[in-house]
C-alpha cells in the first residue's frame, strides 16, 4: 500500500490537533475529512459523515441558501475569520439545532482544492448573552416597580438575591435578606415562599408562580408576596435559566395596575394597556368593549396583541398577572 504523501499526512495531523471542530469540503460540497470534534458536535460517527453532503449538517429550511453561499465562496475564495458574518445554525443527527460560528478558508491539498471550515458550538455564549439581557430587563423592572411604589426583588432560580429595590429593603425585619437569600420571618409563609422559588425551574414561561399570604402580626398590616418567572429564549434552543421577580402588595389592594405601568412594563399601546387594565379589574370581554365604545372583535384583537407582548395565552393568566401587579 502506497504511503500518504507528506503534505496530505501533515494536513490530517493538523486536522486532529485543531482545538475546534474542523472539516474539509470538496468542490461538490461533499465532506472529505473531519476531526473527532465535528463528529461529536453533530452526533455522528466519522464514518457516517465522510462522503456525505455538508448540507446534512444544515437545517432543511436553510439548505438552498447555504448552497448559494458555498458556491459563491468557492468561486471567489477568501479567508473568512471566526466571528465574521451572521449567526448560523447547525443540525445534529437527532434533529436538534444549535448555534455555530464558522470560519472558512481555501486550501490547495494534494487531493484537490477544498474548503476548510472551522466549526464552534456557541450555545453557551448565546445563553450567557441572553442571560445578561434578561438581567438588564429585570433591572429595568426594579426601577419601574420602585417608581410605582411596589417593593420588589430579583432572584436567581436557586433563590439567590440579585437585586432589591429600596422599597423592598424597608420591609425588614418581616422580610429579611439572609446569606444572599430572601427569608420571610413568618415560618409558614417562608416555607411556601421556598417552595415557590424551587418551582421556578419547572414553571411555564412568565407565569405567576405563587401568591403567598403574610399574616398580620402585632398590629402590622398583612401583605401578599407574589413571585413571577421571567426567562430569556433563543431561537431553537432551550430557554435560559429563569429569574424570579418578587413583589409585595397589601392585602385588600384591588385596584388594577395603571395604564402607564402596563405600557412601561410590556411596551403596550395605550389601547392595549387600557384593555389589559379593564380585564384586570374583573370585567369580561363584552363589558370591556362596551366601556371602551368599540366592537367586541376590536377588543379581542387588542387582547391578542396583549397576550403576545405580555407572554400569556389565556385571559385567566392575564387576570392573575394583573393581580400580581396591583399597586401597593
Amino acid at each position: 500500500m502506497v504511503d500518504q504523501k507528506p503534505k496530505e499526512k501533515q494536513f490530517r495531523i493538523l486536522f486532529e490537533a485543531a482545538p475546534n471542530g474542523i472539516m474539509a469540503v470538496d468542490a461538490a460540497g461533499l465532506i472529505t475529512m473531519l476531526n473527532a470534534q465535528v463528529a461529536q458536535m453533530f452526533g455522528y460517527s466519522r464514518q457516517e459523515l465522510i462522503g456525505q453532503s455538508v448540507q446534512v449538517l444544515v437545517p432543511k429550511r436553510s439548505r438552498r441558501g447555504h448552497v448559494r453561499l458555498r458556491k459563491s465562496f468557492a468561486a471567489a475564495p477568501q479567508k473568512r475569520p471566526m466571528g465574521a458574518g451572521r449567526d448560523l445554525l447547525g443540525v445534529r443527527k437527532d434533529g436538534s439545532e444549535f448555534p455555530v460560528e464558522i470560519g472558512l478558508n481555501h486550501f490547495a491539498a494534494e487531493m484537490g482544492d477544498v474548503i476548510v471550515a472551522t466549526v464552534v458550538d456557541i450555545t453557551e455564549r448565546k445563553w450567557a448573552e441572553e442571560q445578561k439581557k434578561l438581567l438588564h430587563q429585570a433591572e429595568a423592572l426594579m426601577a419601574v416597580f420602585q417608581k410605582f411604589g411596589m417593593p420588589a426583588a430579583v432572584l436567581q432560580s436557586d433563590g439567590r438575591v440579585l437585586l432589591l429595590n429600596p422599597l423592598m429593603e424597608k420591609l425588614r425585619p418581616r422580610l429579611v435578606s439572609k446569606a444572599d437569600r430572601i427569608k420571610l420571618s413568618n415560618t409558614i409563609a417562608n416555607k411556601l415562599f421556598m417552595q415557590a422559588v424551587a418551582s421556578l425551574e419547572s414553571a411555564s414561561n412568565n407565569d405567576v408562580v405563587r401568591h403567598i399570604l403574610f399574616p398580620a402580626v402585632d398590629g402590622q398590616q398583612p401583605f401578599i408576596v407574589r413571585l413571577m418567572r421571567i426567562v430569556g429564549t433563543i431561537d431553537n434552543l432551550q430557554p435560559t435559566k429563569p429569574l424570579g421577580i418578587v413583589t409585595v402588595t397589601k392585602v385588600g389592594s384591588h385596584e388594577p395596575p395603571s395604564v402607564d405601568l402596563l405600557k412601561t412594563l410590556f411596551n403596550l399601546t395605550p389601547a392595549e394597556a387600557r384593555v389589559a387594565e379593564l380585564l384586570g379589574s374583573g370585567l369580561q370581554l363584552q363589558q370591556v368593549a362596551e366601556r371602551l365604545g368599540v366592537s367586541k372583535e376590536t377588543t379581542r384583537t387588542e387582547l391578542a396583541h396583549v397576550f403576545t407582548k405580555v407572554g400569556v395565552s389565556h385571559q385567566s393568566q392575564l387576570t392573575a398577572l394583573m393581580a400580581m401587579l396591583s399597586p401597593h
